[in-house]
């Protein structure tokens, strides 16, 4: 690295040096190229080769070149940190992640409260708080002037000894602060401030240490990473929800006039307004065919909505297996017939008596034998019924085009579909097997797949009696 020396506020020793040498170089070469750009200094807590915390701080020295100052933690004071640092990146929720995060300064800097201020245009607000900055927990306060506006100026740790002496803009808004020692620390993910991290202690209480801020900037970048984590999550969940509820909306408001059209196509066909010719005829058909078609993809999207949103019930009756096997098998046969496939249906001498959601159990039975139907083009469909193990199994088995091993893992991702091409020959909306799977496990069952490609596929479908 050339034009680039190591150095520290005090003299290394060689064990430092060898540390120094040690450490990861990927984020330490993106912060000196940062830092050369600008010409800004910056901070970067690495793990050795032993797993302890070094702190690296990369600045430009007066000769102009950038020099790097390493301040390693002793494992008693790292394994704490790791510790926090695995339990906050299994926090999902981000309430809850800044409270963990407030209670851990505090205590990990020998504190006796925190704060996460985040900045809102011209303005800061404590969002989160613990201990004595409790009392100012969702006020806001001018950025101008403020501790808050020189961390996220700088993207450095601030140290005062007395913040509540100092005059500063939250003292004003909320005068029962009472705070002594105050450390700032940026909360800095992917080149981002998401807030600011401060530490208290009581007034007449001893300053924050050069270990403790080192500390301090070693918690900051653990917690920046996983709000980072947790916003994007919520943002993910938050458009999911929006994505459902859009899609709900839309097949609701689809339904309703597809519903009058089959009407009016029934009344056609019934040639209750007058005679028809036989083209006409056919072309009603037809006709019947596309809007029994649209009607199917609305309810799987209904479905899918439903099924998001956590709206399903099961609704359990007892029922004979075969009786709903024979149902399912009303719906298909037709299908295969049109294919000019050949279609067969099995059940076992013995009753089998179940008590489950029939609605759903048709509805996944329709879904995995209609596609054993329109992915095969020549053969049999052919649906099976059995105990086994104590469990029903009903198995819908084709000789289609088949699925590759390698397609199987995303087979029951939503609108996922094997034939992903622009000229794809098969219809549907990618949503029929992902409904299947999570009605099941509604049920307590599950879906078992065996597949060849050009030999076919078997799907089982296997319920608790």
């Amino acid at each position: 690295m050339a034009g680039v020396q190591t150095g520290s506020p005090t003299p290394l020793t060689t064990g430092d040096e060898h540390r120094a040498s040690a450490l990861p170089a990927e984020p330490l070469l993106d912060a000196l190229t940062a830092s050369r750009r600008d010409g800004a200094s910056r901070h970067v807590v690495l793990a050795d080769a032993e797993g302890h915390s070094i702190a690296v701080e990369v600045r430009r020295a007066t000769d102009g070149r950038l020099a790097i100052s390493v301040e390693g933690l002793s494992p008693d004071e790292s394994e704490p940190l790791r510790v926090l640092a695995r339990q906050m990146a299994g926090i999902v929720d981000t309430s809850e992640l800044l409270e963990t995060l407030c209670k851990a300064a505090a205590t990990q800097c020998s504190g006796n409260g925190a704060g996460v201020l985040k900045a809102i245009g011209n303005e800061g607000e404590l969002v989160t708080a613990c201990g004595p900055l409790k009392v100012a927990q969702g006020r806001r306060f001018a950025l101008p002037g403020s501790l808050a506006r020189e961390v996220l100026r700088t993207r450095d740790v601030v140290n005062v000894a007395d913040f509540s002496a100092s005059a500063r803009p939250l003292t004003r808004v909320v005068p029962d602060i009472q705070v002594g020692p105050m450390l700032l620390a940026p909360l800095i993910a992917h080149d981002t401030v998401m807030g600011v991290l401060s530490v208290t202690r009581d007034r007449g209480a001893q300053p924050f240490s050069t270990r403790e801020v080192n500390r301090m900037r070693v918690i900051a970048d653990h917690a920046a990473l996983a709000l980072w984590k947790a916003e994007l999550l919520e943002q993910s969940q938050a458009a999911d929800r929006a994505k459902s509820r859009f899609l709900a909306t839309v097949s609701h408001e689809l339904r309703t006039p597809l519903t009058a059209l089959a009407g009016y196509e029934e009344l056609l066909a019934d040639q209750v307004i007058g005679p028809l010719s036989e083209n006409q005829l056919d072309v009603l058909e037809r006709m019947r065919a596309v809007t029994q078609h649209l009607a199917v993809v609305i309810e799987e999207v209904l479905a899918f909505s439903s099924i998001e949103d956590g709206r399903e019930v099961v609704r359990p009756t007892e029922f004979l297996a075969a009786d709903l096997m024979r149902a399912a098998a009303a719906v298909i046969e037709p299908l295969a017939r049109q294919k000019h496939l050949a279609f067969k249906s099995r059940v076992p001498d013995e009753a089998i008596r179940m008590t489950s959601d029939i609605d759903k159990i048709r509805q996944i039975l329709v879904n995995l034998a209609g596609n054993a139907v329109k992915f095969t083009d020549e053969g049999e469909v052919r649906l099976s019924l059995e105990r086994r193990d104590g469990d029903v199994r009903f198995t819908v088995c084709d000789t289609g085009i088949g699925i590759a091993s390698g397609d199987l893992a995303r087979l029951f991702r939503p609108f996922a579909q094997v034939d992903t091409g622009l000229t794809r020959r098969h219809g549907g909306t990618g949503l029929g097997l992902y409904i299947s799977r999570r009605l099941a496990e509604l049920l307590g069952g599950r879906i078992e797949v065996k597949s060849e490609v050009g030999k076919g596929s078997e799907f089982a479908l296997v319920l608790p009696a």
